[in-house]
Order: structure tokens, then sequence, then C-alpha cells
């Protein structure tokens, strides 16, 4: 959940603030400032976050690679952000 609020932070950072994150994501792909393959990323960590935040039982538990996944995308964001 943290690395979906991470890219909702980096996004805001770059002057995408209004709408949902599914919105921010792709307004940013849109804007070219990632890619459109990072889109897609973006949107899977969003998910991945949508699962725990609502505390979906049908959804399985994230495992470790799960998390180094999120944050190896949360960082890669990060730099190309900069």
């Amino acid at each position: 959940m943290l690395a979906a609020s991470s890219v909702g932070a980096m996004l805001k950072a770059k002057n995408l603030k209004d709408g949902t994150l599914y919105e921010r994501i792709d307004k940013a792909a849109q804007e070219h400032l990632i890619t459109n393959d990072m889109a897609a990323w973006a949107h899977q960590v969003r998910l991945d976050a949508n699962d725990q935040r609502h505390a979906d039982e049908a959804s399985p538990l994230p495992k470790e690679e799960d998390a180094r996944r999120c944050v190896d995308f949360t960082l890669a964001l990060g730099e190309s952000l900069l």
C-alpha cells in the first residue's frame, strides 16, 4: 500500500494532482512523464494495494517477491521522474 501511496505522491510532485491515482497514472503516460510500460507497472502496483487496502479475502496475501517488485518499481519511478 505504501508503494502505491509513493506513486501517487511522486505524480502529485509533478503537478498531477487531480483525479484518481488511475487517472493520474494515465495522464503521466499521456504527457510522456513515464512510458506506457511504466504506466502498466504503476497500475499493477495500484491494484495490488487495492487488494490489501480493501482486505479482499479472495486475494492471496502478498509474498516477499511481490513486495520487492513494488519497491523496485517505486524506486525506478522516482529515478525517472527526477
